[in-house]
This record gives structure tokens, sequence and C-alpha cells, in this order.
């Protein structure tokens, strides 16, 4: 293995002074995304919006928002991995929904998280599914054979791992390899939108941290890889 860098990880797993039911995993993650760029709407950090002009930032979202277990979980690459160590997290009060809850407590870990070149095939899986098309590759996607698909998927897997490489600042000097070993299709919903969502497993030839993300929508909690 040949590291190429390790880049600053802060972990902060959000647990309220209640227990919340119902809810899916990704609508959880979207509404803490939407109740914490309230709370620090001065940080676009948090939200991806400039400040002045309101406008859309086209970047790697460097925080991310996921859902495990019934806690928030609030993911820093980065700059963003020391911004989230100073942040008033505890007795924060934020809306999720229909519901209203309190920050009781807020566990945060940081590490570096390395990210290089393996002389083999690493395995990842996916923990939630990964938005790898949009209304124009998907209406081509579907317009091909199975084995033309089958291309195509891992076309978009080895653009969106660089894509998202590249937001975290890491080039990757080598050719990167990368292709779908188990695949799971689910409709997943994204700004009103529904998308095609891919589950399953992967191998790739880079060196990846647990808690990396690839694909569109990653500040909402699509596209969480773990290793093995």
């Amino acid at each position: 293995m040949h590291l190429l860098t390790k880049i600053p990880l802060t972990h902060v797993e959000l647990r309220w002074d209640r227990e919340l039911a119902g809810g899916e995993a990704e609508t959880r993650a979207k509404q803490l995304r939407g109740a914490l760029a309230e709370a620090f709407a001065d940080d676009d950090l948090f939200h991806q919006h400039d400040r002045a002009s309101g406008k859309a930032l086209y970047r790697y979202p460097q925080v991310q928002y996921r859902w495990r277990d019934g806690r928030g979980l609030v993911v820093g690459w980065g700059a963003a991995a020391g911004r989230l160590l100073t942040m008033p997290w505890l007795d924060l009060t934020l809306r999720l929904g229909e519901d209203a809850v309190m920050v009781s407590d807020a566990a945060m870990t940081m590490h570096y998280g390395p990210f290089g070149v393996s002389e083999r095939l690493l395995r990842y899986h996916l923990v939630t599914p990964v938005l790898l098309f949009n209304a124009e590759n998907y209406h081509r996607y579907q317009a091909m054979g199975p084995a033309e698909q089958q291309v195509e998927r891992d076309r978009l897997l080895v653009a969106g791992l660089l894509t998202a490489l590249r937001g975290v600042e890491v080039k990757f000097p080598e050719r990167l390899y990368a292709t779908f070993t188990e695949i799971r299709f689910r409709p997943c919903r994204y700004k009103g939108q529904e998308l095609l969502g891919i589950s399953g497993k992967l191998v790739c030839n880079a060196v990846l941290p647990d808690g990396f993300a690839l694909g569109h929508a990653v500040s909402h909690g699509f596209g969480w890889l773990m290793g093995g």
C-alpha cells in the first residue's frame, strides 16, 4: 500500500433528550441537515450556500449528515473536522420533522483518515445507497443492454470516486479501478425527485477511510462507504 495522505476526520454522534420513533434514516438525515443548517446559518460549511448571495456552493460537502439507530451523525472532513469540535452541541434544540428534540449528549471522535493506492483490490460496502444517476445519464442507461449497463455503472462509480477524492484534495496518481461486486437497486428521493440508488458491495484499488462518501447528495447521507 502506498499512502498518499491522511485527512482530519471528525464524527459527532448526537443523542436526544428523548427517544425518537419512526422515520426512515434517509428522511431523518435530511431533517438533521436542515435543522443544523438553520441553527448554524452563519457557517456555510453546514448548508452549502453562499451567505451573501444565497446561491449554492458546488463543492464536495465537508460536513455530512447521517442517521443511525435513532441518533444523528455529523461528519466533518478537513477544515470542518476542527470546526465540529468547537460547536455548541449540548442543549441545542432542533426540530426534526414534527419532532422537537434537545441534544443531551454529543460524543465526538477525531482521527486522520488514510487515503492511498493499493496493490490489490480492496473490498467496501455501501452503508447507504449511492446516487450515481441523474435524469440525463439514467435515460441513456435505460436504453442499454445488461452488459452495457454494467460497464456504465462501473464508469459512473469510478467517476464518482474520483470526484469525491478531488473534493477532499486527494490526487490519485494511478489509474483508479472500481467495480460493483454486488448490487441492489432501490428508489431514493432527493430534492423532490425519485432517483435510482444502488446498494451493495464494490472493490477498488484505492485505500479509503471508513465513512468516506461518494455520488450525489453525500451531505444528505447517501453513498456512505465502509471497508469489508
